[in-house]
């Protein structure tokens, strides 16, 4: 039930025009740490320092004769070998929030330098010895004869020293023989999140691009297996996933700061006034009129109103007690036409509310007579073996009320029972603890959700509350399917009838002292209660229904309480 309750509200929230762009924004915010934390979690990035020959030429050496004839032999020899060489310096990283070992490759690390030879390697600047040692050691070497690449750095450089040593003897008329390894891959490579090095690979151009400019060409090979990346981070595309991400949410970020001040200042329907309001009272259709609150001040936002629910007697006694003129005005919401309403005060009808009788699911009852009713709250009936339909067996009857100043109770002593509930005589709502001489079991509650909670709860009990309380509660979860509302005489609410058989409900009224100015906040704001389509859905939403000002059309209902 609470993931269904949740549901409900996040489908709601979408419903809403700002909503929806507030979660297109989240989305586009999260996708590339969702992209990195979730999806493709292990990262491996390079970048190509530096990729350009070694830069000693035989120009160096000549003083206006020709190069190839300048100097000694040997040192001839050395530069024309340099001549034709290259360095390029890889930085290797873990840029991923999770380690990388060797058995997340599907295909190891290589870097080939387009047909340039390898002559040397190095790792460089490694995070720490051990990872430099570590790196040294998974180097392996491509061969140009077809065999796999096996050959170690040691094998490298050990051909190194005899290449350099026969360049260095008696001239053949030939360069030496190139060493034959064109690309280096890292076998069992193992990175820690955050560790990084540098590899340095010497190369040169082979014999048959002598003449040409030395080459940069530079490709990489491999694969982490799943969704993992390896990413060259030197490739400067202009759109990647963050860019991208963040300016559809930069570009939803104005749609919506634009949309909610058009909102504000564009809807020509809400009659806006400035102003402080506090509305008290009816703690059954409070919120209700908080939701319809909300959408007024996005329109109006120089329009600041507080609620106060604490029930229809106290809030009216609190509007009959205030001061004209005063900041902030205080006007009250009354469950049907007050008792405690003075001369001084003016009642507006704002909406239909309905309540409802609920039960413990466990009684077993869907629908119960006024009649039995009435019995029950008198006393003559205190276990459910003795009311019609029940099923519950021998089991106490608990009442579950409110307190004096609560329209809803007012209300149902009015319209359903006829005369007064019974005395307080119990704290817990399980067993009478207070001495008296009624013999129901009865408790009273701070307000209509928490009636709801304590029938959910109790064996046997019964209680009432409004329409748009049994919704949230169930919505929310806090009752599951522990409650069943009832029908009165197998009878419904019906808002378009003229003479509704079904008793328990009533119209909410709005009390001021003399009549609203008209421009003022509360003509304003209760005009929009009454009169405008957004508050007729969240009074729909709620179960109550407008009671529009004249001239427009009121349901039948409206003029008969």
């Amino acid at each position: 039930m609470d993931a269904l309750g949740w549901l409900e509200r996040f489908v709601g929230f979408l419903g809403d025009g700002a909503g929806a762009v507030l979660f297109g924004i989240a989305l586009f915010v999260a996708a590339p740490f969702v992209d990195r934390l979730l999806v493709r979690r292990k990262r491996l990035g390079f970048r190509v320092l530096y990729n350009s020959k070694i830069g000693i030429g035989p120009e160096r050496l000549h003083d206006g004769a020709d190069p190839a004839d300048s100097g000694p032999r040997q040192l001839r020899q050395v530069v024309r070998l340099l001549d034709r060489m290259s360095v390029v310096v890889i930085r290797i990283r873990n840029s991923g929030s999770y380690d990388i070992d060797p058995e997340d490759f599907a295909k190891p690390l290589s870097f080939t330098f387009g047909g340039r030879v390898v002559w040397n390697a190095r790792i460089s600047e490694a995070s720490n010895t051990a990872l430099r040692e570590e790196l040294r050691n998974a180097l392996r070497f491509f061969a140009d004869d077809g065999r796999a690449a096996r050959d170690n750095l040691l094998t490298v450089r050990g051909r190194l020293a005899e290449r350099m040593g026969r360049l260095l003897r008696a001239p053949t008329g030939q360069d030496a023989a190139e060493p034959h390894w064109y690309g280096v891959w890292m076998d069992g490579l193992s990175l820690r999140r955050g560790q990084k090095a540098k590899l340095v690979v010497v190369l040169r151009e082979p014999p048959s691009n002598y003449g040409d400019e030395i080459t940069k060409d530079l490709a990489h090979g491999g694969r982490l297996k799943d969704n993992g990346l390896i990413k060259d981070e030197g490739d400067t595309r202009r759109l990647t996933l963050p860019r991208v991400s963040g300016a559809l949410a930069a570009l939803l970020t104005i749609v919506l700061v634009v949309s909610q001040i058009a909102a504000r200042s564009g809807d020509s329907t809400v009659g806006c006034a400035s102003g402080h309001l506090r509305v008290e009272g009816s703690s059954a259709f409070m919120p209700a009129l908080v939701a319809i609150r909300d959408e007024y001040v996005k329109t109006c936002g120089d329009a600041r109103i507080d609620t106060l629910a604490n029930g229809s007697l106290d809030g009216v006694r609190d509007v009959g007690a205030s001061a004209p003129g005063q900041s902030p005005e205080v006007v009250a919401l009354s469950d049907g036409k007050s008792l405690a309403a003075t001369s001084r005060l003016r009642a507006q009808k704002v909406a239909i509310v309905v309540f409802k009788v609920v039960v413990n699911r466990g009684v077993g009852l869907t629908t119960i007579g006024v009649e039995d009713l009435r019995k029950i709250y008198k006393g003559t009936w205190t276990n459910w073996n003795q009311v019609p339909g029940a099923k519950a067996g021998d089991l106490p009857i608990r009442i579950v009320g409110r307190g004096y100043a609560s329209g809803t109770r007012e209300v149902f002593e009015k319209h359903v029972l006829g005369f007064g509930e019974p005395s307080l005589t119990s704290d817990d709502c399980l067993a009478k603890t207070r001495p008296s001489d009624t013999p129901v079991i009865r408790c009273e509650q701070a307000n209509n959700q928490k009636v709801i909670e304590a029938v959910a709860k109790g064996a046997g009990a019964i209680g009432y509350a409004d329409l748009d309380s049994i919704r949230k509660a169930r919505q929310d979860g806090a009752v599951d399917n522990a409650i069943t509302a009832l029908t009165l005489d197998g009878q419904e609410f019906d808002y378009a009838t003229s003479r509704p058989g079904y008793p328990y409900w009533t119209v909410e009224y709005l009390y001021t002292v003399g009549d609203p100015k008209q421009g003022s906040l509360t003509d304003a704001f209760f005009t929009f209660v009454r009169d405008h389509s957004i508050a007729a859905s969240r009074l729909g939403q709620a179960g109550f229904a407008a009671c529009p000002t004249p001239p427009q059309p009121s349901p039948p209902t409206c003029d008969l309480r």
